[in-house]
């Protein structure tokens, strides 16, 4: 959803989505380089953020609207704020900020013992070799933390790495909590299928026309691409269930969107995931009896 363009205000907004962020760099820019003092880039960011605040305003106003239109048309509170974040900031960093907004969800639902399903929905589980990699890794570093911080004679460089070292862990913590807490899910509407917090895909159960175990690899650079009229969805580098639609689905990937009748995925235990989804198949209401 965009600022639909004619009025003033529409195209006030959509200016502010690149302008307010290349003033900031270009004052940064200034500042680092030594073109300005410190003193000077203090008044100059006090007056240029004070022109700008009508326009971040405007901005924060126009979110808000789009937010509260999301949330009236269905969409659950992150999707609504992704729709405004897209709405108000330049792709790159709404990106990151909805990234940002599902890895600490992740970590919410995570320490609430929850997961990200819908009433009518189950869980299919995957990505249990990344999860024991993501642990070692995360010991890993909690250990070499301890040795570095004890070991650096300088107070301030402890400091700054204490600061990123804890961000890091952060990081790999809400990634591993992503796999967790937002599982492949299955229901009588849609399979729903996802990699942490990087791929949502979802897929009418009217849609399933078969499923059955098929182990294949074929090394993709992302967790998910369209491959001919086929969705692979990799989990360390490999598929272990093969999807059969009755019918063509379109899917949004990457801002394109790509006409798919097969999709191979990965789940950790593929005979179970094969009887739940067996069970919603056509729209069934997921009795396997």
């Amino acid at each position: 959803m965009r600022p639909e363009g004619g009025s003033l205000t529409a195209r006030l907004a959509s200016a502010g989505r690149w302008l307010i962020p290349a003033v900031l760099a270009i004052e940064l820019l200034l500042l680092v380089t030594g073109v300005i003092d410190f003193g000077t880039g203090v008044r100059i960011v006090l007056v240029v953020e004070l022109s700008l605040l009508g326009l971040v305003l405007l901005q924060a106003r126009l979110a808000w609207s789009i937010y509260r239109d999301a949330r009236a048309d269905g969409r659950d509170e992150i999707g609504a704020a992704g729709t405004a974040l897209d709405a108000v900031l330049p792709a790159p960093a709404a990106a990151v900020f909805k990234q940002d907004l599902l890895l600490w969800r992740a970590l919410y639902l995570a320490v609430r013992r929850k997961k990200d399903l819908g009433a009518d929905e189950v869980a299919v589980a995957y990505g249990a070799e990344v999860r024991t990699i993501m642990w070692l890794v995360m010991v890993v570093d909690g250990v070499l933390l301890v040795v570095v911080h004890l070991a650096l004679p300088w107070p301030t460089m402890r400091t700054v790495l204490l600061v990123l070292s804890v961000l890091g862990l952060l990081w790999l913590a809400g990634f591993l909590a992503t796999l967790h807490v937002y599982p492949h899910a299955v229901g009588p509407r849609r399979l729903r299928l996802r990699f942490a917090s990087f791929y949502d895909i979802s897929i009418p159960a009217s849609l399933i026309e078969s499923v059955r175990i098929e182990r294949s690899s074929k090394g993709m650079r992302r967790s998910a691409e369209v491959v001919g009229e086929t969705l692979v969805m990799e989990v360390s580098s490999s598929t272990n269930i093969v999807i059969e639609l009755a019918g063509p689905h379109v899917v949004k990937l990457r801002r394109s969107e790509h006409p798919i009748r097969r999709v191979r995925c990965h789940a950790d235990e593929p005979a179970k995931a094969i009887e739940l989804i067996s069970g919603f198949a056509g729209g069934a209401d997921g009795s396997t009896s």
